[in-house]
């Protein structure tokens, strides 16, 4: 059975939670990937992709080879992606495995997903055996590709209960088979009614250095060497909240004097908001909970007041509690007291600002 060797592949990873994304960059450099691209934004990708485009048609098929996609809460969410890489002429590469990452999937969404011929989903936090599965599937099974008028991706047939409409093509008899590498399908891409069913040579098992019949595999030591950088990065988790309570408390400390906080208050929005995607990525939800609340404030245009600044502070204060005494999960009692106190502390605050 071959050893799978990711030394030749870069990978693109967009995620705006910063601690999620540095820790699907670490898990993939112990797995062995050779370059991993990273983005925080789909705008930061597409400005990425669109620059690899301007390359040669080889170049472009190697210089990504997958891509993991969060699929954000925006309106250019993953899905976006997915299509503008499936359709758009700017695309670098239509054939692009691109795997979609969110808390949870509904079915519609995994439908819709999949229409637009998104590759393959994963749940975050992501989890090593979950990375594992995803790319060994995408290195070794990759499924052919299927061009007619309504759907250009990979073949959904069996990925949804109705039958989609190019398995009802497929069964017709002037389908063309495309056998050519990827770089020849790109430089031919079509652009007319006849469907067709692209069958390339595995591209990424051969450059993984796997044969054409079994499948190739990670070697338990490239597998426990990622396990232990999960480990690594949740231990150091609280370490990296509290830098950026500490920010948090610094600007605050800059707001303090100045007549006009709005440039503080959007500052304190950006780290709240890494707050409340990160606490419950890594097992604190708490954290999540109160940086949500934080950023839900901070975003909706406080005023130069007093009051601003207390409600700011009740916030900070809740966040560190939680961090210094490592309050995960729940908290049980401890949790549900502190929550109840931010909450009754937000209340008195807005009530008063109210009345003022």
């Amino acid at each position: 059975m071959a050893t799978i060797n990711l030394r030749s592949f870069t990978v693109l990873i967009v995620d705006q939670d910063d601690a999620h994304r540095w820790m699907i960059h670490n898990l993939l450099q112990a797995l062995g990937v050779g370059e991993v691209l990273t983005a925080n934004s789909n705008d930061d990708a597409l400005n990425l992709l669109k620059r690899l485009s301007k390359k040669s048609i080889t170049e472009r098929v190697d210089t990504v080879d997958f891509m993991i996609c969060d699929m954000f809460e925006e309106v250019f969410n993953g899905i976006g992606m997915v299509r503008w890489i499936r359709m758009h002429r700017d695309s670098p590469n239509r054939f692009l495995p691109v795997i979609l990452m969110a808390k949870a999937f509904d079915p519609e969404t995994v439908a819709e997903a999949r229409g637009y011929g998104a590759t393959q989903f994963l749940l975050k936090p992501v989890t090593v055996d979950a990375l594992v599965d995803r790319i060994l599937t995408v290195v070794n099974r990759p499924r052919p590709f299927v061009y007619n008028t309504a759907y250009f991706g990979p073949d959904r047939r069996g990925s949804v209960k109705n039958v989609p409409q190019e398995r009802r093509d497929l069964d017709r008899s002037d389908v063309r088979v495309d056998r050519s590498p990827l770089a020849t399908a790109l430089e031919r891409f079509p652009n007319d009614s006849v469907i067709r069913i692209f069958r390339p040579p595995n591209h990424l098992k051969r450059k993984a250095g796997g044969g054409d019949s079994s499948d190739a595999l990670f070697t338990q030591g490239a597998v426990f060497k990622a396990q232990q950088e999960l480990e690594r990065s949740k231990n150091e988790y609280v370490g990296s909240a509290l830098d950026y309570v500490e920010s948090l408390q610094r600007i605050m400390a800059e707001a303090g004097d100045a007549s006009d906080k709005s440039e503080h208050f959007q500052r304190i929005y950006g780290l709240a908001k890494q707050l409340g995607l990160q606490g419950e990525t890594f097992g604190y939800p708490l954290v999540s909970m109160v940086g949500n609340s934080l950023m839900r404030f901070a975003g909706s245009g406080l005023p130069n007041s007093a009051s601003s600044i207390e409600l700011v502070k009740v916030h900070i204060d809740s966040l560190t509690v939680i961090l210094r005494s490592n309050i995960a999960g729940d908290g049980g009692d401890t949790g549900r007291e502190l929550v109840s106190k931010l909450q009754a502390a937000i209340k008195k605050i807005t009530r008063s600002a109210a009345a003022g």
